[in-house]
């Protein structure tokens, strides 16, 4: 997982998330390098088509108050912007790497966005 921010709020986040120590980068790149040279785009860059964006389930209340303390800490930063910040406009994607080749991409038109988890997992069959 690559995720816009500062490696502060990447340990702020694995604060909520231990699990996934290991498993995500921080792209805190001036623009965002990581996410240009995966083809990952903005918000509005590509059209959604039928893809209606959706609220997640955030676990019910508690869930929604958790992610409210915490939403304002983990937001990309400012820099030198006016308007709305780029990393809260970029869209992210999923990957299946495979002997280092990439036997599967996807790159989101919405937030919320995601492929279907049989494409994905068809990835990683020995087959692909």
């Amino acid at each position: 997982m690559v995720a816009p921010g500062t490696a502060a709020q990447l340990n702020e986040f694995l604060e909520q998330l231990p699990e996934a120590r290991n498993k995500v980068c921080v792209d805190d790149s001036e623009n965002y390098q990581a996410y240009a040279a995966m083809n990952f785009g903005l918000i509005g860059d590509r059209p959604a088509g039928d893809v209606q964006m959706q609220a997640p389930d955030l676990g019910g209340i508690d869930g929604v108050f958790k992610y409210l303390s915490k939403v304002v800490s983990l937001a990309p930063e400012q820099k030198d912007e006016d308007g709305i910040p780029k990393g809260v406009l970029l869209l992210g994607g999923t990957f299946v790497v495979k002997d280092a080749e990439v036997v599967y991409a996807w790159a989101d038109r919405i937030p919320g966005d995601y492929p279907k988890p049989a494409e994905v997992f068809a990835g990683l069959s020995t087959d692909a």
